[in-house]
């Protein structure tokens, strides 16, 4: 390689470290001054801005065209309870959405300290596809939640010192962010389907 190809290579090295590092900082800026939540004159739910597990950022935005399943917890999930309702909500989905074009679960982690973007992405891909687990920074968290009309509850655990208390419900928003209503998130997979294929049902 000639001097001047060198020098050529290493600024197009230090453009890409640069861009990286703005759309990082970017990032981080959204996460803790993102611009103010709208609820679109919704009674429960609206706008949301998460960083996602590829460490990018998503909002509500991102699924239009789709119904969103929100729901609220961590990986370390009081009672071990997130999980089995993620899971029995995708079984369900399958069901209502065996094309798995119409609908997707938002799962945002209330735990943003342990709940990286690695560790996000490992506990969605362990439950399957239909699960995109995002979180943000604590007071954004609150905001979100308010929105929500969930509650951030951190329990004592033995275990893992902490865990989060996931909400009771799974919040329903339709594919142009219009509230729908709720699915209990203790149902089983059966029940979920049910509720949901009322729900989700086309109106005349």
């Amino acid at each position: 390689m000639t001097p001047s190809e060198k020098r050529f290579a290493l600024i197009g090295v230090a453009i890409l470290a640069v861009a990286g590092a703005g759309s990082y900082m970017a990032t981080r800026f959204a996460m803790h001054h993102g611009p103010t939540l709208s609820t679109y004159g919704n009674e429960v739910g609206g706008s949301f801005r998460l960083m996602d597990a590829t460490t990018g950022t998503m909002t509500d935005q991102t699924f239009r065209g789709r119904w969103m399943l929100v729901l609220f917890g961590a990986t370390h999930c009081a009672q071990d309870a997130c999980e089995p309702a993620l899971r029995n909500m995708s079984a369900a989905l399958d069901k209502v959405d065996p094309g798995k074009r119409k609908a997707v679960i938002i799962f945002v982690s209330l735990d943003p300290d342990r709940d990286d973007a690695d560790r996000l992405r490992q506990y969605g891909a362990a439950i399957g596809p239909r699960v995109v687990a995002g979180t943000a920074a604590p007071r954004s968290l609150e905001a979100l939640t308010q929105e929500y009309h969930a509650k951030i509850e951190k329990v004592d655990d033995p275990e893992w010192q902490y865990t989060m208390r996931m909400s009771p419900r799974f919040v329903v928003m339709d594919p142009d962010t219009r509230y729908k209503g709720t699915v209990d998130a203790n149902q089983s997979a059966d029940e979920m389907a049910e509720h949901l294929a009322t729900i989700m049902k086309p109106q005349d």
